[in-house]
């Protein structure tokens, strides 16, 4: 009596294929080029600076897409962002100062008018005590 084991459920079989799955548009065309030297060095500087394949600069060329240089990686675009909120932290500091003073002289004012008001009250106070 032998137990045959069971047979997999094809539903929860698993439908990948083997290799590399399929682009999404994959280029089918093969051509061969010839480029001057210059030329030749050119499309490797571009494509250094680009981090792109010699071969993605020239089919972003050929779909008009002006290739300069690659976007930023995340590093250098926190950096940018820790720059930029130190710079409004310095703005809002610049303003504050600004707005102190253009307001320093009422506020300096309203304290010599307290201060004033403060002695006057004492005078009372001490013209009242007995014995002066």
């Amino acid at each position: 009596m032998s137990t045959a084991p069971p047979s997999p459920d094809p539903e929860k079989k698993n439908k990948r294929g083997p290799g590399r799955p399929k682009a999404e548009s994959p280029h089918d065309a093969t051509i061969q080029l010839r480029l001057s030297g210059k030329q030749l060095a050119e499309l490797e500087k571009q494509a250094q600076r680009t981090k792109m394949t010699r071969s993605a600069v020239i089919r972003a060329a050929l779909d008009g897409v002006q290739v300069l240089q690659a976007a930023p990686d995340e590093a250098l675009l926190e950096e940018r962002r820790q720059q930029y909120r130190h710079l409004v932290k310095l703005a809002t500091n610049l303003n504050q100062l600004v707005v102190l003073a253009r307001t320093a002289p009422v506020v300096e004012l309203r304290a010599r008018a307290t201060i004033d008001q403060v002695q006057q009250v004492l005078a009372k106070i001490h013209q009242s005590l007995p014995g002066t």
